[in-house]
């Protein structure tokens, strides 16, 4: 079993916000902002390292996150989708394994990142939060996939790995509805502010 202090984590935070209308990362989230809020949680971890990467309105998304041990990564092809930017924060961080944090999913609780994280146990695993049989956000990788991290393309993100190697992927259970919940639109970040 890895420890967390040998994961790096990746927080993807670079997205156009083009179905919100406003940069849906800057948004209001209690008393902090939707990504600074994502990015506490992670770095409440102990991870070996926290790299943000950023984008669309990148400079204002750094400044949201002053006082936070992190690296920021700008991804100048953001607009190429998701797999950019994956790229461009695998290729800043090294570590036994990585946990990918998307940026616009601020009710994923803490505990169930550790969960995630805690489960990578070899460099060849993939680890998945589940819960009533649906699969959900973060995953974790172990290093073996280093590699295919880097050479991702498109705006699927990471699925195409998690489904190459589906002998290989740990579901571990949770009881974390925010695992599904990200805000991409407005009627989204509406009902993720009422649950």
């Amino acid at each position: 079993m890895y420890r967390c202090t040998e994961i790096s984590g990746i927080v993807l935070a670079a997205g156009h916000s083009s179905r919100m209308g406003e940069n849906k990362l800057l948004m209001p989230w209690g008393e902090q902002c939707v990504v600074r809020s994502v990015v506490h949680k992670v770095c409440g971890l102990g991870l070996a390292e926290v790299v943000v990467v950023t984008g669309h309105q990148g400079v204002r998304v750094q400044e949201h996150l002053d006082g936070y041990p992190v690296r920021t990564v700008h991804n100048p092809d953001f607009a190429k989708g998701m797999a950019s930017s994956i790229r461009a924060g695998g290729g800043r961080v090294g570590g036994k394994g990585y946990l990918l944090v998307l940026g616009d999913m601020p009710k994923v609780g803490e505990e169930t990142m550790g969960i995630v994280a805690g489960a990578l146990d070899r460099d060849t695993a993939i680890v998945v939060p589940v819960m009533d049989g649906r699969r959900g956000h973060p995953v974790a990788f172990g290093s073996a996939y280093r590699e295919e991290l880097l050479h991702l393309e498109g705006d699927r993100g990471a699925r195409s790995i998690v489904g190459k190697y589906r002998a290989r992927v740990i579901e571990v259970e949770v009881d974390d509805p925010g695992v599904f919940v990200d805000v991409d639109t407005p009627e989204a970040y509406r009902a993720a502010l009422r649950t």
